[in-house]
């Protein structure tokens, strides 16, 4: 019997079972294209005749596909290897797709973790790639080292399969809102003459504000600390009024300004004048 299996050998999955066998684990492997297990056999790892064979061989078994519910797909192909093992899935989905997959496991008798990899593959291994992870506290408890090698940064973030997508909608649109800032930076630029060169340059001066922004979000958010704020939500409204009027004189598509410049006013009329502008979680939230 092998230490742990990894299914799904595209560029992540190698990058996974790769790193498992350069930190000592003994690791079966397979994928439907059989070719791609031939570089991990080369380096050590055995690879097995069918998925239901790799599930079989150890323990637990990752698993990184393209999706929840191609996982759920290829696990009813294999329902008799399933039964007392952990799967550790690590491909996406949405929230009721998560949930299928954990009731099916739970079902047929099986342990689950789902994760999120926040990394390219060339990281996976480092000491600062976190793979966030939900499922119950002692399935975590006794996968954590052999995911920390995955991600030395892992970390453990609910218990309910639904928690993962609904995080990773949260990271993404963070992430997200940060590239189509610039998308929109660099088109009212445009319109304004200014050239694109020169935005770019000056990127890295509000890149410099962020880690001011997170922690004006981390002081008040968590706990609903709101009052007093260095700059209330009645000043941000004006600001992104300011901003709106500068889109809109350049004749540079506003639909982003507006919508922020809408948000802020909503919570001004609520009454949140004075307060942090990170109050619209809490009035947006209850609307």
């Amino acid at each position: 019997m092998s230490d742990i299996s990894v299914i799904g050998l595209g560029v992540m999955g190698s990058a996974l079972a790769n790193t498992l066998l350069q930190n000592g684990y003994s690791v079966t492997v397979w994928n439907r294209s059989i070719e791609k297990a031939e570089p991990l056999a080369a380096n050590g790892a055995t690879v097995a005749a069918s998925a239901a064979e790799a599930i079989t061989a150890s323990p637990a078994t990752i698993i990184c596909i393209a999706s929840h519910e191609q996982t759920i797909e290829l696990l009813r192909e294999c329902a008799s290897a399933i039964g007392g093992k952990t799967i550790i899935e690590l491909s996406t989905g949405g929230a009721t797709e998560a949930e299928a997959l954990a009731a099916m496991l739970a079902e047929s008798n099986a342990s689950w973790l789902l994760g999120i990899i926040n990394a390219y593959p060339t990281a996976v291994g480092n000491p600062e790639t976190v793979l966030s992870i939900v499922g119950d506290v002692e399935v975590w408890n006794k996968w954590e080292k052999a995911i920390k090698v995955l991600g030395g940064s892992s970390t453990h973030v609910g218990t309910e399969a639904g928690m993962l997508a609904a995080l990773f909608a949260a990271l993404f649109t963070t992430r997200q809102g940060f590239m189509f800032g610039m998308i929109y930076g660099g088109l009212v630029c445009k319109k304004a003459g200014i050239p694109l060169d020169t935005f770019v340059s000056q990127v890295p001066v509000s890149l410099g504000v962020l880690p001011s922004y997170y922690q004006y979000f981390a002081d008040t958010v968590p706990q609903r600390q709101f009052d007093n704020p260095p700059a209330t939500m009645t000043t941000y409204a004006a600001a992104l009024d300011d901003a709106l009027s500068t889109f809109k004189a350049a004749g540079a598509p506003c639909e982003l300004p507006q919508l922020f410049s809408d948000l802020a006013h909503r919570g001004v009329d609520a009454g949140l004048g004075d307060k942090a502008l990170t109050a619209l979680v809490d009035s947006l939230g209850s609307e």
